[in-house]
């Protein structure tokens, strides 16, 4: 039989090999923590050392980050003696043509000005490509600015005698639109749409539809090799020819010849008279606001004017709501005549309109007829509350700031130019640094709150 001396040994055995137990469990978890974090540490290193060399890193956890899902990850980089040095953003943003650039940006803790960024590995088919060469171009245009950051603008009639980009003035934000209003002679009707942002030309598409609705449009002629012209084939063209115009944003720069070529833009060969004459076209309907919608009720109104029935009506509009008609039967609707009644050029659709209204046209700089013919109106009272525009004092005075990626040109910190012919590349990882501004600007409120 055991006694009170054999069992109080035993419990105080038990305790001790208790006590020992868990020290063992703890020191190990500490041990496999500490190893984990030290992993950890070193694939931070891995990969942010490039823009942020830091002695350790740690990762933000923040509701903020449910709003951007662009945002993979941020991270706070600490210095030897414990304190925050700067930002590693870990995004990918869309390019003007929806292509995935991911990228890390680095930022300052305190000043938030961009300390440095890299590209992240992307073998995605969608992957937007930016070259080192290209991406140390932009470095010299943003490291050191403080976000976020917006583009200086230009007028148009800046002298600047190099091929650098010089933005139009007076740009509304919106997407615009506009087609010939005859088709040439393989009964295709050009066609060109425009987005602007900022008060810059985003997007832009040049493509055409056949008056046959049962045909493709050009651009889908072209690639299966129905429509054939020299060099590359139409829809590379014009490809090319848009993502020149982004780059340099006005269409007086193609230097379009007396032919309707051009010897500027690489791999472009055809005719890119319509282009620049529907590019112009947009432009102009920009400065007034006259949107892709407006656009489309006025090509109904001249429709109505006539024939008594709108597109619809009249089977006029294919599948992508495009109006299918040519108005060569018609053109004392559109043409523009000197006072001795020779047609000297052609209105567009905003002119057409407010002719048949009997209206005026908007009083904008940038007009694409001359003003002393004395048959065509001069301006238009639309109501543009809703504009960007406000009544009264100059063109100038009229034009209410933007936005650029959704923050107010107001709140811009760094104004910058592109990289000359580098206008998408540049532009996308000005989105990028931008969104980190937007995140950050939320994400230290909330802290607060």
């Amino acid at each position: 039989m055991m006694t009170h001396t054999q069992l109080r040994q035993l419990i105080a055995e038990a305790i001790i090999l208790l006590i020992l137990g868990l020290g063992l469990v703890i020191g190990g978890y500490f041990i496999s923590s500490d190893n984990a974090n030290k992993r950890m540490q070193s694939l931070y290193h891995s990969r942010f050392d490039a823009v942020l060399d830091s002695d350790s890193y740690e990762k933000v956890k923040s509701k903020a980050l449910n709003a951007y899902p662009e945002i993979k990850g941020v991270y706070i980089g600490y210095n030897s003696s414990g304190n925050p040095e700067g930002y590693v953003i870990d995004l990918t943003v869309k390019s003007l043509y929806g292509q995935d650039l991911s990228m890390l940006v680095s930022l300052d803790y305190e000043s938030t000005r961009i300390k440095d960024f890299a590209l992240n590995e992307n073998n995605d088919e969608n992957a937007f490509s930016i070259s080192e060469n290209d991406l140390k171009l932009i470095k010299e245009k943003l490291i050191g600015k403080q976000i976020p950051v917006a583009f200086i603008t230009e007028d148009k009639t800046s002298d600047n005698e190099n091929n650098d980009r010089v933005l139009v003035s007076g740009l509304k934000d919106g997407v615009y639109y506009a087609q010939r209003l005859y088709d040439d002679r393989n009964r295709y009707i050009d066609y060109v749409e425009m987005e602007v942002k900022g008060g810059i030309i985003t997007r832009v598409n040049w493509d055409a539809f056949s008056t046959d609705k049962t045909n493709d449009d050009r651009s889908e002629a072209a690639l299966k090799g129905a429509y054939v012209i020299s060099g590359l084939d139409w829809a590379t063209q014009s490809y090319n020819i848009c993502h020149a115009l982004l780059e340099c944003q006005d269409p007086d720069r193609l230097a379009m010849k007396s032919d309707g070529t051009t010897d500027i833009v690489k791999g472009v060969t055809c005719d890119i008279r319509p282009f620049v004459e529907l590019s112009k076209e947009c432009i102009y309907n920009s400065r007034a606001g006259y949107d892709k919608d407006q656009y489309r009720r006025g090509l109904d109104m001249i429709l109505l004017h006539l024939y008594q029935k709108d597109a619809v009506d009249l089977e006029y509009a294919n599948d992508d709501n495009h109006v299918v008609f040519s108005f060569e039967k018609t053109p004392e609707v559109y043409t523009i005549y000197n006072e001795d009644e020779v047609a000297i050029g052609y209105m567009g659709v905003m002119e057409a309109e407010a002719k048949i209204r009997g209206l005026k046209l908007p009083d904008v700089d940038g007009d694409l007829y001359d003003d002393s013919n004395s048959n065509r109106p001069i301006s238009v009272d639309y109501d543009s509350t809703e504009d960007g525009i406000t009544h009264g004092g100059t063109a100038d005075d009229q034009v209410i700031t933007d936005s650029l990626d959704d923050l107010p040109l107001s709140e811009m910190a760094s104004l910058i130019e592109p990289v000359p012919y580098k206008y998408d590349q540049t532009r996308t990882v000005v989105k990028a640094c931008n969104t980190c501004y937007k995140f950050l600007k939320e994400y230290l409120n909330w802290k607060v709150t």
